[in-house]
């Protein structure tokens, strides 16, 4: 059964590495000060956290050891050298904070600290236009090199950032700006506050000589969703016209199909990231070396646009599950460019995606793989094209209206918290009526996919055809209950349920000149057909 097995694959904790962890309290709020040097790399910071305790247990924050922690207050005391509480500095990192409190209260602290910045937050001179800037670029588990906190993705929490910045610079965050304080020196102050949870990946400033481009509400239908484009002045004009010029329409789509978009504005920001793109609630960045050569398309902006939903609002809780977020997102990106430009670029994207999984190494690992340690690793053909693949063989087995019903109500349920696969599995299958353990089974604990051998003969006026598996045996048999075959264009349902099945087709007159297995292109497969002498 799929929930025992799911649950036990949640149960078991992450493999031990030096840069992630399980949180050991509930972080509920941050508010995070950082000052910028005007030419160095140096930040000096002030990290400030309310904890729902989950135990008598220190406090335990990872930061980089980079960085000399120079006071510690808990709960509000005051600056005096007296109510400055005794902690530790670990050795690889990180804040040790005591504490007399015990599990289900709440504790407040402050943490100053400063240091150079080696990760997480790039400060960069951009090669194009020669001047500095500075990004977070936190994902996976780099928020701690240069905030200090409980650096895994399932602690979720609103926060307010108070950026300090140089002359000529401007400032973008998560959340809403509130205001912008001109402080001596021609230096600036720019407050932003998220009223919503978001992961520690995504709390993010980017502060550089900004162009900014309002582009109209979005979503009104639904709820108006505040846009902009964010870049360097000299990309400006691209980015408007042509990158971002269905922005809106995309936050059209997927608030229509999925609900309300979770936040309350967006921003489309050229940035410095290692990524192509990173999804950091309410204020995207993308690589900027990308805009200069005009190398980033619509796909990019669609697929981060669609994690707001699914990685950001809802929150896989375990990084064996990044499914949830990469596969929703490449399949929701993949929808919504069939809504934009039709069905055929629909199943041309589609189709893209099975060929970079059928080529990848990894299909031979499933989904959620226990044994993955490397967690750049999951950014991988598994946990993107495949997890899209696995939304699309399962609205074909549901149909679009379950399916859509099922993905409404997983958004609804678990906005702005954390989920793992069987929480899906248990929504959809209340969803369609049906029980769909056996697929989820399927579909992330097993690796591979079903290759697929038909061979028909013609018996008198009956055409009669068997379908072998004959994937590595070690992947198992698949089951594919709705599988579709098309003899000249009539179509026949042939229920896989083993290494091998049979089938008759009744009244074919002829020789049919065509035999084509899954037609509409449901199944992540390989099939090959062949007439059987």
């Amino acid at each position: 059964m799929l929930l025992p097995l799911l649950l036990a694959l949640q149960q078991a904790p992450l493999a031990a590495l030096p840069d992630t962890l399980r949180p050991r309290h509930d972080a509920l709020h941050h508010d995070v000060a950082i000052v910028v040097g005007d030419t160095s790399t140096h930040i000096v910071g002030i990290m400030q956290t309310t904890w729902r305790l989950r135990s008598g247990e220190p406090v335990e924050v990872q930061l980089d050891s980079a960085f000399r922690v120079v006071r510690v207050l808990t709960d509000g005391e005051g600056e005096s050298r007296m109510s400055r509480i005794t902690f530790a500095v670990l050795p690889t990192g990180g804040v040790y904070i005591p504490h007399k409190k015990q599990a289900g209260d709440t504790l407040h602290t402050s943490i100053r600290y400063h240091g150079p910045v080696s990760d997480g937050l790039l400060i960069r001179v951009d090669s194009a236009t020669g001047r500095r800037t500075v990004f977070a670029d936190n994902w996976p588990d780099r928020a701690h090199h240069w905030l200090p906190l409980e650096d895994h993705l399932s602690d979720k929490a609103p926060v307010d950032l108070h950026i300090e910045v140089p002359p000529g610079y401007e400032v973008i965050a998560n959340g809403v700006r509130t205001k912008v304080d001109t402080l001596p020196r021609g230096r600036t102050l720019w407050h932003y506050s998220m009223k919503q949870p978001i992961p520690p990946y995504g709390i993010v400033f980017g502060a550089a000589d900004f162009a900014w481009t309002r582009l109209p509400d979005a979503a009104c239908a639904v709820k108006c969703v505040p846009l902009d484009v964010v870049t360097y002045p000299a990309d400006s004009a691209w980015a408007v016209d042509v990158l971002f010029r269905r922005a809106g329409d995309m936050l059209d789509f997927f608030s229509d199909y999925v609900g309300a978009y979770p936040y309350d504005r967006l921003s489309h920001v050229q940035s410095t990231t290692i990524f192509g793109g990173a999804e950091n609630p309410t204020a995207i960045f993308y690589d900027g070396n990308a805009y200069p050569t005009h190398r980033m398309g619509e796909q990019t902006v669609a697929h981060e646009t669609a994690h707001q939903w699914f990685g950001d609002a809802v929150t896989e809780r375990d990084w064996h599950h990044l499914w949830l977020s990469e596969g929703f997102a490449t399949y929701f990106a993949a929808l919504w460019r069939g809504h934009a430009d039709g069905d055929s670029a629909f199943r041309a994207e589609m189709q893209r995606q099975a060929r970079s999984v059928l080529a990848s190494p990894a299909t031979g690992r499933p989904i959620i793989d226990p044994a993955a340690t490397d967690l750049m690793g999951l950014l991988n053909t598994n946990n993107y094209p495949k997890g899209s693949w696995v939304l699309h063989s399962l609205r074909g087995l549901v149909g679009d209206s379950a399916f859509q019903r099922g993905i409404r109500e997983y958004y609804r349920r678990f906005q702005h918290g954390t989920a793992l696969s069987s929480d899906l599995a248990a929504v959809m299958n209340e969803a369609a009526g049906t029980d769909l353990t056996w697929y989820f089974e399927q579909a992330l604990t097993r690796p591979g996919y079903p290759k697929l051998t038909l061979a028909w003969k013609r018996d008198g006026r009956r055409l009669r055809g068997t379908i072998t598996q004959v994937q590595d045996p070690a992947w198992g048999a698949f089951r594919l209950p709705n599988l579709v075959v098309a003899v000249d264009g009539r179509r026949v349902t042939v229920p896989v349920d083993g290494p091998v099945t049979t089938f008759e087709v009744p009244d074919v007159r002829k020789a049919p000149a065509s035999v084509v297995v899954d037609p509409d292109g449901w199944w992540l497969l390989e099939a090959k057909v062949e007439e059987r002498r």
